[in-house]
């Protein structure tokens, strides 16, 4: 004769040994569930732990949880907060062999195993980046209450190499520039200058407006709205007469709503569907002038870099740089953007030094109206000349700006 089972544990199947349990949610709703064992006392200790989360009101999470899958917890995350991040593309598809798994079965080793097999082909930044994906992923599910743990807290970041620090030497910037003029490649020109006279990243440049940058007042500066900061606090930042003067040369100076406007290429084949408002890259264009330069291993985003060190190099106060970088800081708050002394040493000290540099050289030296051709095989016309400020003098420039998510 078999031994009774405990009260509320019984055999669904009589040909499974597999135990279950029944009792009553806090509707009064009966419930059947699998205690996913075969021995009794496992069944009612299952059991006992149902009818205290009903007694504490809390089944009904418990159950959802037990159902939820890794995909309705990735798709939950990119529907209120990934697909919103700006300037920051987060790659989903290396993560859909995992979405069909309930999240209670999605343990450490699955996802340690995971970034290991990518560590295999990809760089440590990259594997990092889907160990973010995840952890952001389940930190949010948390938050808003759909699910309470998160398997991927215990498992570490990959150890990524040492942060880049490539210094940007005068001569390099201004062969660049000679280039440029040389390739009358005006806009890539006007996007070198800014980068290195302000310090502001690519896209905080290729996304300004015309409207948000100001070139014939007493102080002319680009305004960075709070939306495009990465610290959320909105910076006007000054700008030194030659980078006036190249802004001044943009083929789309008061014929276009951006600075650096989009065109349509060979990845968009049907020119009426093509929406972006601004260029999103101009990494191909700056590779080719550096090559043709003959400098090598520069990337666009050491002329951020180049900004900062100048402005140390050159003995400027650490308070007037952190101000450039748009941290807070209640120290900084008593420079004011559009005082004179501040934009001497910062973005007109940087300037002068280019300004320096580039004297004695062909760069500037094209005639005022002659007509060149742009990237897209159009023509401009009235490339003014570049040499010196709008009043002449040999002035000095620089600026910065930055935080990380």
């Amino acid at each position: 004769m078999k031994n009774k089972l405990p009260t509320g544990v019984y055999h669904r199947n009589k040909n499974s040994n597999q135990l279950w349990i029944t009792y009553h949610d806090e509707n009064g709703k009966k419930i059947k569930e699998s205690a996913h064992t075969t021995d009794p006392n496992i069944a009612k200790a299952f059991r006992d732990k149902r009818l205290s989360a009903v007694a504490e009101n809390k089944l009904i999470p418990t159950r959802r949880y037990e159902a939820i899958t890794v995909g309705e917890i990735l798709d939950f995350w990119w529907e209120r907060h990934g697909q919103f991040k700006r300037g920051f593309h987060y790659k989903m598809e290396r993560l859909e062999k995992f979405k069909k798994i309930k999240a209670r079965k999605f343990a450490p080793e699955i996802i340690d195993d995971f970034l290991k097999e990518l560590s295999k082909t990809l760089s440590p930044s990259s594997v990092n980046h889907y160990r973010t994906i995840l952890n952001s992923a389940f930190n949010f599910a948390i938050k808003w209450k759909k699910y309470d743990d998160n398997p991927v807290r215990v498992i570490p970041q990959v150890p990524e190499r040492e942060a880049r620090d490539r210094f940007v030497d005068v001569s390099e910037l201004a062969a660049l520039l000679e280039q440029c003029q040389q390739e009358k490649d005006f806009e890539l020109q006007g996007f070198i200058i800014l980068a290195a006279c302000t310090g502001l990243r690519k896209n905080a440049i290729l996304s300004r407006k015309w409207s948000e940058v100001q070139l014939d007042v007493d102080f002319p500066y680009v305004h960075l709205p709070k939306k495009d900061s990465k610290n959320k606090r909105s910076n006007r930042l000054p700008l030194p007469n030659l980078c006036v003067t190249v802004l001044k040369q943009l083929p789309s100076y008061g014929n276009h709503e951006y600075l650096f406007p989009a065109r349509p290429n060979i990845r968009f084949k049907d020119v009426s569907k093509f929406q972006k408002p601004h260029a999103w890259d101009i990494g191909k264009r700056f590779r080719r002038i550096c090559k043709l330069a003959k400098i090598n291993n520069l990337r666009i985003h050491d002329l951020r870099h180049f900004a900062t060190t100048m402005l140390f190099m050159e003995g400027v106060a650490d308070a007037i740089i952190r101000k450039m970088t748009g941290h807070r800081s209640d120290e900084l708050e008593r420079y004011k953007h559009f005082s004179p002394e501040f934009k001497k040493q910062t973005t007109e000290l940087i300037a002068g030094k280019l300004l320096e540099e580039l004297e004695g050289t062909n760069w500037g030296t094209g005639k005022k109206n002659d007509k060149s051709r742009q990237n897209d095989g159009s023509e401009t016309t009235d490339n003014k000349d570049i040499n010196g400020g709008a009043d002449g003098a040999r002035t000095r420039d620089l600026q910065r700006d930055r935080l990380a998510f």
